[in-house]
C-alpha cells in the first residue's frame, strides 16, 4: 500500500505518529519549563540551542519556537532525513553526525539538551566533556538521565535488568523475547555525578515530583499530593532509585593558570 497525501500508509500509522508527536511536545514543554528556571520565561530571542540525540526532531522543533536558533544532531541518518522533511522553520537545522567531536565551535551554544542520551554512547565521559566545550561560559545544559539501580529498566520495561552483569542481562532479554543483547549502558547515580565534575549541578527531580503542573509533568507524576510528597522524599533520600534525574548543568569557571 502506498502512502496517502499526508504521508501515512494507513490510519494506524497516522495514530502512531500523532501519539509520538504528542509525546515529543509534552517532553519539549517540560524541558522548556525547567530551562525557564535558569533562563527566565521563554522566548529567549538571543539563545542558540543544540539538541543531542534529537531522533525525529519533535523536541528540537518545539524548542526552536522559543530561541533564535536550534540544531538537532543524531547519529541516525534516517531519523535526520525524516526530521528535515517534517520540520522546517527559521533557525531550525538538523545534522547527522557520528563521532566523538561535534562539528561546532567551542562555546557555540547557550543551551544544550541531553535528554536520555548518555546511556546510548560508548564514552559518556567524552559526551559530557563535549557538552562543556560547546556551552558558552554562561550557558546551561538540560540533562535527563535514567539510572542503573532504578527498579524497572526504562528501555525494555523489565525489573532489575540494568542491575545485572552484561552477560546475564543479555540472557534475560533473550529469555523475555525482547532482544538479542542489552545495548544500554546505564550508570549508577554516584558514577554519573562524578562525570559531571566539570559542571555546577542543580537538580530539579524533587521539584518536578512535588510540583508537576509547574513543570508540565502532570502526565508522568502521581496526582495524589501525599503520594507525590512521599515519592519526592524517596528521590531525595535514595537518588539511585529515582526513575529519572533531571538537572541543569552550568560550566564551572576554569581557574587561571
Amino acid at each position: 500500500m502506498s502512502p496517502g497525501a499526508a504521508g501515512f500508509v494507513m490510519a494506524a500509522d497516522q495514530v502512531a505518529r500523532m501519539a509520538d508527536l504528542r509525546r515529543g511536545v509534552r517532553k519539549g514543554r517540560k524541558i522548556r519549563r525547567v530551562l525557564e528556571q535558569r533562563l527566565g520565561p521563554a522566548p529567549w530571542p538571543r539563545a542558540r540551542g543544540l539538541d543531542l540525540g534529537c531522533g525525529p526532531g519533535t523536541i528540537t522543533a518545539y524548542l526552536a519556537r522559543y530561541a533564535a536558533a536550534f540544531t538537532g544532531v543524531d547519529i541516525d541518518g534516517a531519523a535526520i532525513a525524516g526530521a528535515r522533511e517534517r520540520w522546517r522553520g527559521p533557525g531550525l537545522a538538523f545534522v547527522q553526525h557520528d563521532g566523538p567531536r561535534l562539528p561546532f565551535d567551542d562555546g557555540a551554544f547557550d543551551v544544550v539538551v541531553v535528554n536520555h542520551v548518555y546511556e546510548h554512547v560508548r564514552e559518556p565521559a567524552a559526551l559530557f566533556a563535549e557538552v562543556r566545550r560547546l556551552l558558552a561560559p554562561d550557558g546551561v545544559a538540560y540533562l535527563a538521565a535514567a539510572g542503573k539501580y532504578q527498579l524497572l529498566e526504562p528501555h525494555y520495561g523489565l525489573p532489575f535488568l540494568s542491575w545485572l552483569p552484561r552477560r546475564w542481562a543479555d540472557a534475560y532479554l533473550r529469555a523475555a523475547g525482547r532482544a538479542e543483547g542489552y545495548d544500554v549502558r546505564l550508570l549508577s547515580y554516584r558514577r554519573l555525578r562524578r562525570l559531571l565534575a566539570g559542571f555546577d549541578v542543580r537538580e530539579y527531580t524533587y521539584n518536578i515530583i512535588r510540583e508537576p503542573r509547574t513543570y508540565a509533568a502532570g502526565d508522568v507524576v502521581a496526582a495524589w499530593p501525599p503520594l507525590r510528597a512521599a515519592l519526592a522524599g524517596v528521590a531525595r533520600l535514595f537518588p539511585a532509585l529515582a526513575p529519572t534525574r533531571v538537572m541543569l548543568l552550568s560550566p564551572k569557571r576554569r581557574e587561571p593558570t
